[in-house]
This record gives C-alpha cells, sequence and structure tokens, in this order.
C-alpha cells in the first residue's frame, strides 16, 4: 500500500489524539532507518517508531523499542537538541 496523502492524513488524525500537547523526553536512533521518540503526553508515555525503511516505512506507536547504541549518532544528538528542550 502506498503511503499517500491519504494514508499520511489518517495516520495524523490517529495520532493526534494522544500526542498533541505532549513533551519529548527521549529520542533513540536504534538503526540509521529508525527514529523512537519517548513523548509524555496525557499522563501517560508514548513511543512512536518512525521508520525510513525502503521496504517497510510506516509511523506507529509502540510498546517495544529497540535497544539503544552506546555512542548515539549524529543526527540523533540534533534531534536531541532541537525537540528535548522545550
Amino acid at each position: 500500500m502506498a503511503f499517500d496523502g491519504i494514508v499520511a492524513k489518517q495516520v495524523v488524525k490517529e495520532l493526534h489524539s494522544y500526542l498533541v500537547g505532549g513533551k519529548v523526553n527521549r529520542v533513540m536512533e536504534p538503526n540509521k532507518n529508525e527514529i523512537y521518540l519517548d513523548i509524555y503526553s496525557h499522563g501517560k508515555n508514548y513511543t512512536l517508531n518512525c521508520s525510513i525503511a525502503s521496504g517497510n516505512y510506516r509511523v506507529h506507536l509502540t510498546n517495544s523499542p529497540k535497544s539503544n547504541p552506546i555512542t548515539p549518532p549524529h543526527f540523533c544528538m540534533v534531534l536531541r537538541k532541537h525537540l528535548s528542550r522545550f
């Protein structure tokens, strides 16, 4: 299934009720194609998985994040700097 504008609109609509007004607590990059964002919103913690893998691209909430590398990649550090300061 293509990730076109119609699908993107439904994903935004579904995630809006969970994540709007939340605070990014932690940013993780377990590999070069995935970013995990730990977000505290409405009294609960959520983990948002953003993947750009060529055959398996997706954005969804998950309960089981992958392990983090010992040294975070540069892109992860930039995201932490800009997302975790608020």
